[in-house]
Order: C-alpha cells, then sequence, then structure tokens
C-alpha cells in the first residue's frame, strides 16, 4: 500500500501543455505506468484505490493519502516507491530500469504534468470513437465524418476573393484576405516602408545578406514601377538565394554533420555535407516542391541517368541522430522528420497507443514503420557523373590490382625463401630471424621487407622496386575523387511490420501492411508492395490530393517572410496545433502554389510584391490596441538577424565574405576564423559549439519547424568581447576604403554608407565627432575576475566528504576545456567543460569539475540553475562541495532544470568552491547545463561562472582605439542587427 506524502497537490485534473512536455509525458512516462502499473492500478483494478490511467486518479492518491507531493521528488510517495527505498516497492515484480525512474523523478519535479484529455473546442482527446459503427468489428479504429472535417483534412480548394472597400490598397489576391479582416474589424494597413527598407528586407529575405550600397542607390534612383519587381527576380536568380532558404529547410531536415552520442564510435558524418549542397542546388534550381519530397524520400526508385546527385537528398532521412544505434529509435526519427516535415502532424505520438489528440491509431504508425523498417543504407554511394566517376573507379581498380599483383609476388618469393631454408641452403642469420617472425601466408611489413631483399636475386629485386615505383605513381596521380553521399536502399528480404504493444518491441501484436494514414486516404487505400514502400509514401504526401503538403509549406514560406506562420504550429497541424488566422489565405496560397507548379520561386514573388509584405514595420497606437500580438498584420513584424545572417553580415562589412557556393563543412568559430558563409559550418550534434547556442540556432537532435527568439546577456558579451568580433572590427576599421577618407566625418559618412545604405544626420555626426574627440585612450585592463575560475575532473570523496584530486583541463577547443586536441579524447572520452555546461566522464573518478578560489575572506552565497536537457539516460549528480566544509548541496538533475542555490558559505582566500558533475549509472546522454553566481555578503562583487568563461590566459590582446570601439558601436546598433 502506497504511504501518504505530505504536501500541497495540484488541482486534480488535466492540463494544457507544451508540445515538448506532451511528447515527453507520451514517450516518457504513459508506457513505463502502462506497462508496469495499469495492470494493478488501472481501469479493471484499483489495489490500495489507488488509479494511475488518469490524472484524477493519480492526484486523488491511494487509500493512505496522495502519491506525489507537488514538484517534489524526493518526499513523492510515487517515486520513494519506485525507487524501492521502503519496504513498499514497486513493481513487485522487479525494479524499473535506472533511467524510467529518472523519467519518473524528472516528471514529478515538473509537476507531474498530463496532457489534457480534451481538445480546445471540447472534443474528446482520443482520436477513435467510444464504439464503432454498425457493421465494424467490435475494438477497430475507426474515423468520423467530424474528424475527416477538420479543417486541415479538408482538400484544399480555391477560396472565394473576398471583397474589400479600399481597393486602390490591392496589389495582389493576397491582399484581399489581409485587408478584409483588417476592415471588418475598422483597422488600416501600415503604410509602404521607404524603399532602403523595402530592398534591405527583400535582400536579407532571399539571399540572407545585406545589399551593398550601389544596389540601395540603383532601387532608390528607379522611378518605374517594376522597380521592386526587378529587384525580387535578380535577387531569386542569385546563387546565394539557396542558401537561405536551404538553411531554412535543413532546420526542418535536423541536419548536422555528425550522429550524436555514439559512445566509441567514429561520430562524424563526413559526406553529410553532400545533402546540404543538395537543398541548395534544389532551391537555386526551383526543383518542383512535388519532386523536392520524392527525391528527398525515394530518390533511388527515380529513373536518374547520369545525373546521380540527387541520391544525396536521401540525407534527409539519414543524417539523424543514430541513438546508439537502436533501430527502432532511429525509425522513429525518420517517421517523425518525414510527417512533421512535410505533413504537420506529430505521428510519433501513436508510436505506444493511439494518437490521444489526432486521428492516427498506432496501427498507422507501425505501416510507416515498416517503410523504413525495409530500407537500409548501402556504403556511401558516388554522386558525380561519369565523366568523374568512371576514370577515378578505373584509377581506383588498376592501383588494387597492382598491389594485389605485387603482394601475391612477394609472398611467391617468400615461400621460395622458406623452401630453400627447408633445404638446408645457406641464408644470411637477418632473413632466417625475419622469416621467423611472421606466418607464412602473411605479408611481410616494410622492415621485413627490406631484411629479405638480399636474398632474392636480382631480377626479383627490381621488379619489386618497378611495383612499388608504380604504386607510388598511381597514388600520386588520382583523378578527381567523386563525391559520395548517404543513401538509402531496399532490403532484399521483406521485413513483416507488427504492432509494438505500448511500444515494446518484446511484445509484437497485429501483423499490418505498410501504407499511407487513414486519414489522408481513400477508404479502400492500398497496401504498398513496391520494395519497402518508400516511393509510393512520397507519392501520396506529393499528390494534389493530399490537404496537408502545400498548406505546410506555404506557411512555412509565410513564416520565414513575416516571423510567424499563418499558423503559428507550423510543424502540427492537428488538433492540438493552432488553428489559421487566416484559413482561406492560407487556402489560396496553397492552392496557388500547386497552381504554379509548385514553384516556391513564384509563391515568394506573390508574397513579396503584395502591400501586406510592403508595409512599414511603424508602430500605429489604434490598431496595437486591437492587434497587440499583429495576428492581423496591420503592420510588418520587425525581426532580428538570425545567426547565420549576423554573422555573414559582419564578414561582408569587412569585405571578406567567401561567395564560393558548396563544399565541405568548416569550422567557424576556432581561429583563424573562416570566411565561409554560416550555412557551411561545421553542426556537431553533440557538442553545439556555444555560440550556436547564444544567437537561438536550431537544434540538430530533431525536426526544427522554428527558432526561438531570445535576448540574452551572453549575445551582447558576444558582440562585445568575442574573438570573432573583435577581428571583424578591426578589419572594418582598417579597411582601405575607410582609411583612405581624409578625415573623421568623411569616414564616419562611409561607414553609414556601407552599413546602413544612408547617411547619417546631424545628430549622429555630433556623436560620433563628440565621442571621437573625447574618448580616453585604451588602458591596461585589470586582472580579469575570470582569473579565479579554473576547468578540470576529479573525484568526490564520500568518506572525507571532500573532492580528492583535481587535474586541469589542458586543452582550449571549439570553446570548450577538453582532455585534448582529439574528441572524443582516448582517455577522457567526451569529457569537457563549456561557458554554459560540459559533460562528465564515464564513471565517478572523472567528474567535471568548474572550480572557484575565493580571492577574499568573506560568506558567499551561491545561486544557480542546473540542466539536463536530455530525456535518455538517467541523468547526472549535481555537487557543490567547500574545502573548508565539504559538500554544502547535491542535486539529481534529469530531463529537467533544478535551482542549486546555496546560502552563507564561509570561505577564506584561497578556499576553493568546487562545482562538480557526474555520471550516475547510466553514463551515456549527460551532456549538461549549470551556470552559477557567487555574491560576496555586504559587497558589491559576485562572481558570473559563465559571463567569465573565457580561453586560457595568454599575450594580453592590443585594446580597440577609440576609432574601432566607435565603429564597434555601430555593428552593435539594432539599425546593423535587425532587419527592419
Amino acid at each position: 500500500m502506497l504511504n501518504p506524502a505530505v504536501a500541497d497537490t495540484p488541482k486534480p485534473e488535466s492540463q494544457k501543455v507544451d508540445p515538448q512536455t506532451a511528447e515527453f509525458f507520451e514517450t516518457q512516462i504513459r508506457p513505463v505506468l502502462a506497462n508496469n502499473c495499469y495492470s494493478c492500478h488501472g481501469p479493471a483494478k484499483q489495489k490500495a484505490g489507488l488509479r494511475l490511467d488518469s490524472p484524477e486518479g493519480l492526484l486523488k492518491g491511494s487509500a493512505s493519502g496522495p502519491v506525489i507531493s507537488g514538484h517534489d521528488a524526493d518526499k513523492s510517495t510515487l517515486v520513494q516507491v519506485v525507487r524501492y527505498n521502503g519496504d513498499t516497492q514497486m513493481p513487485p515484480a522487479g525494479k524499473l530500469p535506472a533511467k524510467d525512474i529518472a523519467a519518473i523523478e524528472a516528471w514529478v519535479k515538473m509537476g507531474a504534468p498530463w496532457p489534457n484529455d480534451k481538445t480546445a473546442d471540447g472534443a474528446t482527446a482520443s482520436a477513435a470513437p467510444a464504439s464503432a459503427p454498425a457493421g465494424a468489428p467490435a475494438g477497430e479504429y475507426t474515423i468520423t465524418d467530424q474528424q475527416r472535417h477538420f479543417w486541415s483534412f479538408v482538400p484544399v480548394q480555391k477560396p472565394v476573393l473576398p471583397k474589400v472597400k479600399n481597393t486602390a490598397w490591392v496589389t495582389s489576391p493576397l491582399d484581399n484576405y489581409i485587408l478584409s479582416k483588417l476592415e471588418a474589424q475598422g483597422l488600416t494597413p501600415s503604410h509602404k516602408a521607404d524603399r532602403r527598407t523595402l530592398i534591405r528586407r527583400a535582400t536579407y529575405d532571399l539571399i540572407g545578406l545585406p545589399p551593398t550600397p550601389s544596389e540601395v542607390d540603383n532601387f532608390v534612383l528607379d522611378k518605374s514601377p517594376d522597380a521592386f519587381a526587378k529587384v525580387v527576380d535578380r535577387l531569386l536568380a542569385s546563387p546565394h538565394y539557396g542558401e537561405k532558404w536551404g538553411r531554412h529547410w535543413l532546420d526542418v531536415a535536423r541536419y548536422a554533420d555528425s550522429k550524436g552520442y555514439v559512445f566509441e564510435e567514429d561520430r562524424r558524418y563526413p559526406h553529410a555535407y553532400n545533402y546540404r549542397d543538395w537543398v541548395i542546388r534544389a532551391f537555386n534550381q526551383d526543383l518542383p516542391y512535388d519532386q523536392f519530397i520524392t527525391q528527398q524520400l525515394a530518390a533511388d526508385h527515380l529513373p536518374l541517368g547520369d545525373d546521380r546527385r540527387p541520391l544525396a537528398a536521401l540525407g534527409f532521412l539519414t543524417v539523424g541522430r543514430r541513438f546508439l544505434n537502436n533501430p527502432h529509435d532511429i525509425i522513429d526519427d525518420r517517421i517523425d522528420v518525414t510527417m512533421r516535415g512535410f505533413q504537420g502532424l506529430t505521428v510519433g505520438c501513436a508510436r505506444c497507443h493511439d494518437h490521444k489528440f489526432d486521428p492516427i491509431p498506432t496501427k498507422d504508425y507501425y505501416s510507416l514503420y515498416g517503410v523504413f523498417a525495409n530500407s537500409v543504407e548501402p556504403p556511401p554511394q558516388p554522386i558525380s557523373p561519369k565523366a568523374i566517376s568512371e576514370p577515378y573507379a578505373a584509377h581506383d581498380k588498376k592501383l588494387h590490382d597492382t598491389q594485389n599483383e605485387r603482394d601475391e609476388f612477394i609472398k611467391a618469393q617468400v615461400r621460395s625463401l622458406r623452401e630453400r631454408e627447408q633445404k638446408n641452403e645457406t641464408l644470411p642469420n637477418d632473413v632466417k630471424e625475419t622469416l621467423a617472425k611472421f606466418r607464412e601466408e602473411t605479408l611481410p611489413n616494410g622492415e621485413q621487407l627490406a631484411k629479405l631483399m638480399p636474398a632474392f636475386d636480382p631480377a626479383t629485386q627490381e621488379k619489386i622496386k618497378t611495383f612499388d615505383q608504380t604504386l607510388d605513381t598511381l597514388r600520386k596521380t588520382y583523378p578527381p575523387t567523386p563525391e559520395l553521399a548517404m543513401t538509402m536502399a531496399d532490403t532484399t528480404q521483406p521485413v513483416k511490420a507488427f504492432v509494438f504493444r505500448r511500444g515494446n518491441p518484446a511484445n509484437q501484436g497485429d501483423e499490418v501492411p505498410r501504407h499511407f494514414l487513414a486519414i489522408l486516404s481513400k477508404e479502400d487505400r492500398p497496401s504498398w508492395t513496391n520494395g519497402s514502400g518508400r516511393l509510393e509514401l512520397a507519392q501520396a504526401i506529393a499528390s494534389k490530393d493530399n490537404p496537408l503538403t502545400a498548406r505546410v509549406m506555404v506557411n512555412r514560406i509565410w513564416l520565414q517572410h513575416f516571423g510567424f506562420g499563418l499558423v503559428r504550429t507550423p510543424s502540427d497541424f492537428g488538433k492540438q496545433g493552432e488553428r489559421p488566422s487566416h484559413p482561406e489565405l492560407l487556402d489560396y496560397l496553397a492552392w496557388r502554389f500547386m497552381e504554379d507548379s509548385w514553384s516556391i520561386k513564384k509563391l515568394h514573388r506573390l508574397i513579396m510584391l503584395s502591400s501586406t509584405y510592403q508595409q512599414s514595420s511603424d508602430y500605429n497606437t489604434k490598431n496595437f490596441q486591437a492587434d497587440p500580438e499583429n495576428r492581423l498584420l496591420w503592420r510588418m513584424n520587425r525581426r532580428r538577424l538570425e545567426l547565420e545572417g549576423l554573422r555573414d553580415s559582419l564578414l561582408a562589412a569587412t569585405g571578406h565574405l567567401d561567395p564560393k557556393i558548396g563544399g565541405p563543412s568548416v569550422e567557424l568559430w576556432q581561429a583563424p576564423f573562416t570566411t565561409r558563409r554560416t550555412v557551411y559550418g561545421v553542426i556537431e550534434r553533440q557538442n553545439l559549439p556555444g555560440t550556436f547556442r547564444t544567437f537561438d540556432f536550431a537544434t540538430p537532435d530533431s525536426s526544427s519547424p522554428q527558432r526561438f527568439r531570445t535576448t540574452v546577456p551572453q549575445q551582447a558579451l558576444f558582440l562585445m568581447n568575442s574573438p570573432f568580433m573583435i577581428e571583424q572590427v578591426r578589419s572594418l576599421a582598417s579597411r582601405p576604403e575607410v582609411i583612405a577618407r581624409p578625415n573623421d566625418d568623411s569616414r564616419v559618412r562611409y561607414l553609414y554608407y556601407l552599413l546602413f545604405g544612408r547617411s547619417p544626420d546631424a545628430d549622429e555626426l555630433a556623436i560620433a565627432h563628440h565621442y571621437l574627440q573625447t574618448a580616453a585612450a585604451p588602458s591596461t585592463p585589470p586582472e580579469p575576475k575570470s582569473a579565479v575560475w579554473h576547468y578540470g575532473y576529479g573525484q568526490y570523496d564520500a568518506t572525507t566528504n571532500r573532492v580528492t584530486s583535481f587535474t586541469p583541463l589542458g586543452t582550449f577547443k571549439d570553446e570548450a576545456y577538453r582532455g585534448g586536441a582529439e574528441f572524443p579524447d582516448p582517455n577522457l572520452h567526451f569529457l569537457q567543460l563549456t561557458a554554459t555546461g560540459g559533460h562528465p566522464g564515464i564513471d565517478a573518478q572523472h567528474a567535471a569539475i568548474r572550480r572557484w578560489v575565493a580571492p577574499q575572506d568573506g560568506v558567499v552565497s551561491i545561486k544557480g540553475t542546473a540542466g539536463h536537457p536530455e530525456t535518455q539516460g538517467d541523468g547526472v549528480e549535481a555537487r557543490i562541495v567547500s574545502s573548508r566544509s565539504g559538500s554544502v548541496g547535491v542535486w539529481t538533475v534529469y530531463s529537467a532544470k533544478v535551482e542549486t542555490n546555496v546560502q552563507n558559505i564561509t570561505v577564506q582566500k584561497g578556499d576553493t568552491l568546487d562545482f562538480v558533475i557526474s555520471c550516475r549509472a547510466n553514463h551515456n546522454f549527460d551532456a549538461f547545463s549549470w551556470s552559477n553566481v557567487i555574491t560576496l555578503a555586504g559587497a558589491n562583487t559576485s562572481w558570473d561562472s559563465q559571463a567569465q568563461f573565457v580561453a586560457p590566459a595568454g599575450a594580453a590582446p592590443k585594446p580597440l582605439s577609440a576609432w574601432e570601439r566607435y565603429t564597434q558601436a555601430l555593428l552593435m546598433s539594432n539599425e546593423f542587427i535587425f532587419v527592419d
């Protein structure tokens, strides 16, 4: 029997939770409860009065009282019994795996959120009706007419164009849909943006770069009625268009150059960049979207001829995480990226049970599972034209044939020596000793062969030398290397698919045929028998009869132009997602998209030549009060540059941006800094550099529908202090065009013209003059507070209650302290410390330790937050250890964030506070975040572990001059960092 827990508990009702929390519950919590608890605490039985299959039952508790204690896992009886801490141990058949216990702990700390079982319109969340219709077999999953008439499942049709009063404002059919809603609310659209704003907006939107001053001038002076249309067409024809829009799709495709956590295995994807380059090329060529879909799912089934580059499109499926090579999770990832990416449906939620909100039964999930279970990854395939691949293959064959001929010749000569030895012929001692060191059919190594050579006759020696010279020449004269792609192929023997009851592969249910989702198919949907079924899947998605495909994609395009989609949940068009703000406009754009042969470039043109797109972003009190979120689009949204646009703009300002298209990925944040565009940067899935996260880069762990926009101090710190930023500031300030100006006034004017496409006004010039004339010369900076922080690894000893060893991490690379230049390190594995967190080693002796050395006596307090972002593994243990007082705080952190606050710790100068992170039972998936601020009592002094994280001290950089500091201020201005 479960004992009561003393606590205030949440209200006994299900909740509306965010999609990430709902996914965590459905994948990590509900299956554990279903597999281990429902038999005794479910609908049929409620031992001790406890029912665990509903939020009401959970929060009501057992006959002895509540089992959940607020957000406190340690005080919650549910957690205590699954930990096997007391006399009552659940489940009685055996203790749960550590990862399941850790998931329940994390869930309770979240407040035990239970996704709402009712949708916004009051319908039950379960997709299936309570009973099957007459004539249907008992228990068969059916879809109701109400579900089929949900807005996103209704076929796309051209809607009626609404009438408007202000017809003069309308320049595109889409304006009618926007203006009609504004007029219905008594609102008016904003005035047209000025020309400098328009060309800046269009240039960033289409190629991700600022317009050049001459491009701005030409547009401003062009008085023709189609001047803006010419700008749009020029930008759509630019090869840089594909770089900008390809990156948007790579977010959806969860692109990365590595596998994620794989323990000892090589985690790199050396050929992933060919998928990235295919995406860029597809956008540049305006590949019709239906072909864009088909090539990414089934290029291996298409008649490609000599141009095999479309095979690289299959990287859409193959560049995902590898989940320690768990095939079920890999397939789940492929189902998720396909269905959320192309269909805007969270089909993965039907892995363990019928979808709770949308009409997607578990059988439909496993129908798709069968498609990918019948697909395999062959070795990387050549995709270069035959003119490159065939000479390379012929040369490679000649080299290998020559190598084999040489090896067989040498083996024959060695056998002859052994025969001579057996006949007691006289051989030099070193030859006999060498023959004794390797087996009869083994080829001698280079050193051994050199000792055997004198025993061969001159003709044999000469032939071996000729072989070696030929091989050396062949190795040096290879023709151009063909590019390789990460592809897919069908299995030679079909694999049957079965439902996994509650997601458990060991508990197979009914066999399921491979076919498309029932909600998107006719009632007599056929099974797929052509190989794996990937081609049929692609055709079903890319069909004009599919109600989701065009809607989802035009919404993604709209999102990138306006900052928000017409549907603000771009990868969830189901009941949990938001409904469109302008459903008729969404349908018009989807219809037009298909009518225009799925041309994305024509869709851009349609949107950008509208009055809606060309509005100013200026504020209007009346409109704002009526529509503060701008859902009616009475103005253009103001948007900050994303990481790619910011970094590329800085390089463009210096004149150093490399315009090369395509090629292998490069390191972005290591000196000497590359000048290639950001889209070509290495995306390291397991250890994504902190700069990416600071500027809201999309996580490559799963499909990202849109990027969050945060404003955090680290962004300003990067622009103020990072070596990359300082290098760009110096480069811009020393551009020949700047230096050649005769005085400060003309230099300031040139910078404004270069960066903003305009001249400074009188006030801006006065501010510049005042600063440049009065700015003090840079002084030698004081010793930084960062000197108190040290980075290493060691062990916490519970018997002495101290950290017993601390070994500094000797290498600083990729914005992290590590054990060596190679990563993962052969000895320390993934152990590292970054500004925001890091990764511990694989055992207690290799805990990651961030050490603070007290610079003075006093009493300090610590305020911090530790986080563990993974839903796999079992989390980490965070501990703060004082060299004077021992352990002052310890926390278990799993798939959640935990406050790590400690008050009133007495320190004397030279004492240490160690922030120790160690693995638990499972040392996989232990990446963590942990930032702390130490505050000295009675003084305005603090030490911030994140803000004061720096590379090891070296030669002090030369301080920026007044002119360089002024240049940096312009590069940090809103006018440079924002699109509008």
